[in-house]
């Protein structure tokens, strides 16, 4: 690689901390994540708070099944800030993407335990509590805080459609199929504050920073 092209490459790289520093310094008091989903009545239209303030839909509530075979639910993610991402074991290119891109959020938040990842299996059929815990060593995950989750495969599609707007994919057969690149960041009142594209580099540094963008919202509220 020529030194000029290394230049451009440290240049981008580095794009994203003086974002960052920008809106730490100079917008402290007016930058926030955009919510999405929003809630409406029965007609469609948009439904407000009294102060005019748009209403956000909430995550729906989950009990599913960790790697450890110990039952999680969205009540043991209270108090924290979280990344959840759809996913299967045996998916031979676009899971794993995914999965390595994940272990850089694990490492961007190492030392700060408000910040949670979790990845819910497509297949619960084949991924079981075991099947999810080899996988999980493979990417070294720590798994007090990156949480691998498998269950009723009606629940995680119920999850995926109606708590995260995926798609699930017609297959033509007796059940259709979800298969979503998607990272969606969910604040402390489970809300949706952000939707990234999981295998792209460019876009996991977005998550990144709105991941502190949203902790110092976080902050200036207490």
């Amino acid at each position: 690689m020529s030194k000029l092209k290394a230049l451009i490459l440290g240049l981008l790289l580095l794009v994203p901390i003086f974002v960052f520093i920008f809106i730490y310094i100079f917008g402290e008091h007016h930058f926030k994540l955009k919510g999405y989903f929003p809630e409406t009545n029965d007609k469609g239209e948009i439904l407000y708070t009294e102060k005019g303030d748009t209403l956000f839909q909430t995550v729906q509530d989950f009990t599913l099944t960790d790697q450890s075979n110990n039952a999680f639910s969205q009540a043991d993610l209270k108090g924290e800030i979280y990344v959840v991402n759809f996913f299967y074991t045996d998916c031979p290119v676009l899971c794993r993407k995914m999965s390595s891109q994940l272990v850089r959020v694990q490492e961007a938040y190492e030392n700060n335990p408000t910040i949670a990842l979790v990845s819910i299996t497509v297949k619960p059929e084949e991924d079981s509590a075991s099947v999810l815990s080899a996988y999980a060593a493979e990417y070294k995950a720590d798994t007090t805080r990156w949480h691998f989750l498998t269950g009723a495969k009606k629940e995680i599609y119920s999850l995926a459609e109606k708590g995260f707007k995926l798609p699930l994919q017609k297959t033509g057969g007796p059940e259709d199929f979800l298969l979503n690149d998607s990272f969606m960041l969910v604040d402390k009142e489970h809300k949706v504050r952000g939707v990234y594209k999981g295998t792209s580099v460019t876009e996991v540094d977005r998550l990144i920073l709105e991941i502190n963008v949203l902790l110092d919202e976080y902050s200036k509220s207490k």
